[in-house]
């Protein structure tokens, strides 16, 4: 018996795959070749940060407990504890754009989904939370870690 050696199109095509089948496989299923290359390590993006100077005059409204503003689709509020606490402005009810905040928690203007400073949810329109990021400050610079 003779070892016949075929390429992985040539298998692929033995097995019955062809045209866009073979095209999904190929594309889709990340082959690796049979002469055992080393896998490419995948790598982790850095991490993205937000940063706000809170001696800049449109930020003075952070200065107060209960202000908040939104940048970059960021809720950043300051809690009537006097930390900084940092959300999506998606509303996970529904993904609108329309989280803000108000008497100490994140509310949705659109159905009225609640959420502490936590991200919980404080009622149905809340229940699947709502994504919070960290926050710290050095100085007058806030910097929440997306």
């Amino acid at each position: 018996m003779q070892n016949e050696q075929i390429s992985r199109h040539q298998f692929l095509r033995k097995m019955g795959l062809g045209g866009s089948a073979l095209l999904a496989v190929y594309c889709g299923a990340s082959l690796t070749s049979c002469d055992n290359e080393a896998a490419t390590p995948a790598t982790t993006p850095a991490a993205k940060s937000l940063i706000i100077d809170l001696s800049a005059k449109e930020n003075e409204v952070l200065k107060a407990n209960g202000g908040y503003i939104i940048k970059n689709d960021i809720v950043v509020a300051k809690t009537n504890l006097g930390t900084y606490v940092a959300v999506t402005v998606v509303c996970s009810h529904e993904g609108n754009k329309a989280i803000s905040y108000q008497t100490s928690e994140f509310v949705c203007s659109v159905h009225g989904a609640r959420f502490d400073n936590a991200g919980k949810g404080l009622n149905v329109n809340g229940r699947n939370g709502i994504t919070v990021y960290p926050t710290s400050v050095s100085g007058n610079t806030l910097t929440v870690t997306l």
